[in-house]
């Protein structure tokens, strides 16, 4: 019985690679381990800068939330998750910020430079995580040897699907919701109890068209005891596939 008042405590890996196609890489990735927050961001644009979005997304939301979690906010001590609040304010700003950044570029709405943004924030006190994302990078929970995406794509593809595939299939990458080409966002916000064994998968598209949730899934099973071991073997595997995007992984243990 003691066990269940121990403290979960998690451990993060990352990587992110240019692929085989791509002549940069325009994803970003932030493991900030003393604040618990890992955020993975895979930005859109090319020549139009996607790599500056992806970079200005990270840095914003890991700042704003670290600042967050070092000062006391009064106005929001009678709640019991200011975080989900103090990540979708985060978020927002982003989305402003780049926007702005289009907008003084002489750029008008829908254009120029975007970025998806996936990310896990783990509240060691409260035993809980919030898995926050906008666009098509995703979040994935691996628990007993099953993977089960927890985040929802803001793609036209996912509304086809959520529509029972009527019509014709859309592109798979044409996104209904991203950081920057518009002044306005909402973003996914949701809380997961913790569960010790459990590992959470942050990946963008670079991996998930490339390599499906079965081969992902057999990698996890077979690296279940070398975790640090498997963001690379999943870069290693899209690459085989092809590598058509740059590839960015972050793999959070529970222990």
């Amino acid at each position: 019985m003691l066990s269940r008042f121990l403290p979960i405590k998690c451990k993060a890996y990352g990587m992110t690679d240019t692929g085989r196609a791509r002549k940069h890489n325009e994803d970003n990735i932030r493991l900030n381990p003393d604040n618990t927050l890992f955020i993975l961001a895979d930005g859109m644009g090319g020549h139009q800068a996607g790599e500056i979005a992806s970079k200005m997304a990270a840095d914003i939301v890991e700042n704003a939330l670290t600042n967050q979690s070092k000062s006391s906010n009064s106005s929001m001590s009678d709640v019991e998750f200011p975080e989900v609040t103090e990540i979708t304010a985060a978020i927002e700003e982003t989305n402003l910020k780049i926007n702005q950044a289009n907008t003084d570029r002489g750029l008008r709405e829908g254009k120029g430079m975007g970025t998806t943004i996936v990310g896990c924030w783990y509240l060691p006190e409260k035993k809980m995580s919030v898995i926050f994302n906008v666009g098509d990078s995703r979040a994935y929970s691996y628990y007993k040897q099953e993977l089960t995406q927890i985040s929802t794509d803001h793609s036209l593809l996912q509304l086809w699907k959520d529509k029972c595939f009527e019509g014709d299939k859309p592109a798979a990458n044409v996104l209904t919701k991203a950081l920057g080409p518009y002044p306005e966002v909402a973003p996914d916000v949701s809380l997961y109890p913790a569960k010790k064994g459990e590992k959470f998968l942050l990946c963008s598209d670079g991996l998930t068209t490339m390599v499906s949730d079965e081969k992902v899934l057999d990698l996890l099973i077979k690296y279940e005891r070398s975790p640090e071991k498997i963001p690379q073997q999943l870069v290693i595997e899209a690459n085989l596939a092809g590598g058509e995007d740059n590839i960015s992984v972050i793999l959070i243990e529970f222990r």
